[in-house]
């Protein structure tokens, strides 16, 4: 150490003690007294405020994998009655108490998953990769029946009138019995595409009608009685990624529909006529808040939208968001970049930002609100429960 240096430390330690020494009334601090108070006084770190992203219990879900073949998983959990159900890349479906976090129960599907779950009185239903459709206890994971479809299974499996209707990967939507597992009827698109995004729309059914997008830029209307096939229309065309994946919505009367080439568009559900067309590419689809629609976009945007297709707020995050929802007292937004935002509903300033942990994270499925809990899944098999 140099002179000038010591002599620094010196002065600053003997002021210290000087004023430790002075302007007391009891007798004088000895030596020792003197340097062991001055020592105990140190700045204190600042602990970072977090009431929004602070995990109140967390899982690892993802296997031993060897360098270069990292899993990257797609699917979400599903919370219901108090447990949340989630399909592991490992390959099982795995029962948490949503509480505490406590493992309830797992079964081998020896299959990865590109959906999560849903329920049906005391069932949840399931697809896994591998094209087998899944029904289980949903107390124990008792295996009620298991139906083999012949291709991966992309979209959640939807209930309706007593049947289950899910898309595959070979773009053949299924309309099955959901109590037996038993095929009604099937109905098989021709995609001269080779290239689609490894993700299929999920089904809505109202008035006995299946609406339902397709990879080749189409969104159709069956119906569910015999899936007869009402409408079609096309919303997005190109060369290339124009699958009309995002699920759809029908609110106010009106069907909202999207492709990952092409605008979100706005549809009359009974003839398919195209009524509006948005400037966006919406990645899912739009959530009912406060009688607005909440909407994320591929280049980063997370819009809140009257009635009347009028912007009433918005904020760029930079990146693709891929879902939003609103918890709490804010509205929180996932990234292809693994951040999760919880933005002001007011203003939609940033209140909170919290990253997944890893470079590869992010959030491909929905993120799920169950009361005060936010649960979420990352591509690299971390279950959150915030």
């Amino acid at each position: 150490m140099s002179p000038a240096r010591t002599c620094y430390l010196g002065l600053s330690l003997f002021s210290v003690l000087s004023l430790l020494g002075t302007g007391c009334s009891r007798l004088p601090l000895s030596l020792g007294e003197r340097i062991e108070k001055a020592v105990t006084i140190r700045p204190q770190a600042v602990k970072e405020a977090r009431p929004y992203f602070n995990a109140r219990w967390s899982k690892n879900l993802d296997p031993e994998a060897s360098t270069g073949n990292m899993p990257i998983g797609v699917q979400e959990p599903l919370v219901h009655e108090g447990v949340v159900f989630v399909g592991a890349n490992s390959g099982e479906m795995n029962a948490y108490a949503l509480d505490d976090g406590r493992l309830l129960w797992s079964e081998k599907d020896n299959s990865t998953y590109h959906t999560g779950p849903v329920p049906y009185q005391d069932q949840i239903l399931y697809g896994t990769v591998q094209g087998r459709l899944v029904s289980r206890h949903r107390s124990t994971g008792e295996l009620k029946y298991e139906i083999d479809l012949g291709a991966a299974i992309e979209s959640k499996i939807v209930v309706a009138e007593g049947r289950g209707l899910v898309q595959l990967r070979n773009h053949q939507l299924f309309c099955l019995d959901i109590e037996t597992g038993k095929i009604l009827w099937a109905y098989r698109r021709s995609v001269p595409y080779q290239t689609t995004i490894q993700r299929a729309s999920t089904p809505v059914v109202q008035d006995n009608r299946v609406y339902v997008g397709f990879a080749d830029g189409q969104a159709a209307a069956f119906s569910l009685e015999d899936g007869l096939l009402l409408w079609e229309r096309r919303l997005s065309s190109g060369q290339k990624f124009v699958d009309v994946d995002t699920d759809p919505l029908l609110y106010m009367n009106q069907l909202y529909m999207g492709s990952h080439a092409g605008q979100y568009t706005v549809m009359e559900p009974q003839s398919g006529n195209v009524l509006y067309q948005m400037p966006y590419t919406v990645t899912r689809r739009a959530q009912v808040w406060n009688d607005q629609l909440l909407m994320g976009t591929t280049t980063g945007e997370v819009i809140l939208m009257a009635r009347d297709f009028r912007e009433v707020k918005k904020i760029n995050l930079k990146s693709a968001v891929t879902s939003v929802r609103a918890w709490r007292d804010v509205i929180v937004a996932a990234t292809v970049s693994g951040h999760l935002y919880a933005l002001n509903p007011e203003s939609f300033e940033i209140i909170e930002t919290h990253h997944l942990g890893h470079a590869y994270s992010a959030v491909f499925g929905e993120l799920k609100v169950e009361g005060d809990r936010l649960i979420v899944l990352s591509s690299r098999g971390r279950l959150y429960t915030f």
